[in-house]
């Protein structure tokens, strides 16, 4: 009698576990007293520097990894998602550290680090989420190693519609041989970079621009990360209703959100915007969009004029759409102050 008491209190006990375990979010399980969330690496370079892992890996706690995808070439885009492995456990810790060497191809060398993770600051954000294009709450799934000339190292987290700066890193330099790519390689590192250049070269049509000579280190270390206190303000002339908004930042962040996300509204800095999508209906219930292409020499200027030069500490972005819904004027203003924008690239477009 005394044994079979104490086989139901362990089942009993089993069921109850499981019960409480089952009620916690889809992206959050308790695991050996280890907070866990469902996420997955990826990396990315500047579309137009491209990069290799050689090895990185994200470094947990109890010192196991995961590994960062590895040995392709990198030329993405800075901030864009990149390869992802679906391998391993779905869940996993919030890592501690990340360890990482990689190759730089137009600068013809290599980089390499070990990093110490704001662990804190990434369990916070896959505990809380955001609110997403539906209004609900979304999830953080991906931790994203952006990998640029002169050894930076960006880190982002990813959910679906939202990609936030989490940390900057620096790298050092050191020496790669082919043999720590491809053990069975028969070139030579410097034989194997141009070959990758030269595939490049054929892809992407910018690439005759670009040396080791006129690389913007700065603009991934500083410029693209300078933020500034303003949000987006949308202007009908003949009774328009903004809808959604997709934005891309120089910085890597991005988002893609209903007019009514609390995230377009509060009192928050973001980068300097790189590229727009938005869609808005007329009084008459049609449907409208278009695509804005900020100049990024125009729009810097702005922003340093604005809130360096004139020493702003608030400003809106005006999308203004005339009555006729066929052309957009953009400005960066506040109370004192109204810059146009003219040199940006825009599109609109009739939507069924």
């Amino acid at each position: 009698m005394k044994n079979q008491l104490t086989i139901l209190f362990f089942v009993l006990s089993g069921i109850f576990y499981l019960g409480c375990t089952s009620n916690l979010p889809q992206n959050q399980r308790q695991d050996n007293h280890m907070e866990k969330f469902e996420w997955r690496p990826t990396a990315c370079a500047p579309h137009l520097y491209p990069a290799k892992i050689v090895k990185g890996d994200f470094i947990f706690e109890d010192d196991s990894k995961i590994y960062i995808p590895a040995k392709w070439i990198m030329y993405n885009g800075w901030g864009d998602a990149g390869s992802a492995h679906i391998v391993g456990d779905d869940f996993k810790a919030v890592p501690t550290q990340l360890q990482i060497t990689w190759v730089s191809y137009i600068e013809k060398k290599s980089y390499t680090g070990t990093f110490k993770l704001p662990q804190r600051k990434i369990r916070e954000l896959f505990e809380q989420g955001y609110t997403d294009q539906r209004g609900l709450k979304g999830n953080f799934s991906t931790l994203n190693v952006g990998l640029a000339p002169g050894g930076i190292i960006i880190l982002w987290i990813f959910g679906a519609g939202l990609a936030l700066e989490i940390e900057q890193f620096q790298a050092i330099e050191t020496q790669v041989t082919m043999q720590d790519i491809y053990p069975d390689a028969i070139i030579n590192i410097d034989e194997h970079i141009q070959e990758g250049l030269q595939e490049i070269a054929r892809d992407v049509e910018e690439y005759g621009t670009i040396s080791s000579e006129n690389i913007p280190y700065e603009a991934w270390s500083k410029k693209y990360r300078t933020r500034y206190n303003w949000t987006p303000q949308f202007v009908f002339a003949d009774g328009g209703q903004h809808k959604k908004l997709l934005a891309r930042f120089y910085n890597g962040e991005h988002y893609f959100l209903e007019h009514t996300n609390p995230l377009l509204r509060e009192n928050k800095t973001w980068a300097v915007p790189k590229y727009y999508r938005i869609n808005w209906t007329d009084k008459n219930q049609n449907n409208y969009g278009a695509h804005i292409y900020f100049d990024e020499g125009e729009t810097f200027a702005a922003f340093r004029q604005l809130f360096d030069q004139n020493k702003a500490t608030k400003a809106q972005l005006n999308i203004e759409i005339d009555k006729y819904n066929s052309n957009i004027n953009i400005f960066l203003t506040n109370e004192n102050e109204k810059i146009a924008l003219t040199q940006t690239r825009i599109k609109v477009y009739s939507m069924k």
